[in-house]
């Protein structure tokens, strides 16, 4: 278990299939990971639950510049 650096929420890793390290809440234990045909990631969360992106209040920090 880790804690975001952020905001300190508890958080599990979840691996895409790419092989990038993706942050979820502590509780959201199943997400779907989908490759788009633009080559981009895309989650679909299961059971209403949100990667931890959707829910740190800080996420904007983490974020890379396009």
């Amino acid at each position: 278990m880790s804690s975001c650096k952020s905001c300190g929420a508890r958080i599990i890793w979840a691996i895409t299939r790419s092989g990038k390290r993706m942050p979820l809440d502590e509780m959201c234990t199943r997400v779907w990971i989908v490759e788009g045909r633009d080559g981009e990631i895309h989650t679909r969360p299961i059971d209403g639950h949100k990667p931890h992106f959707a829910t740190c209040p800080n996420a904007d920090q983490h974020r890379k510049k396009r």
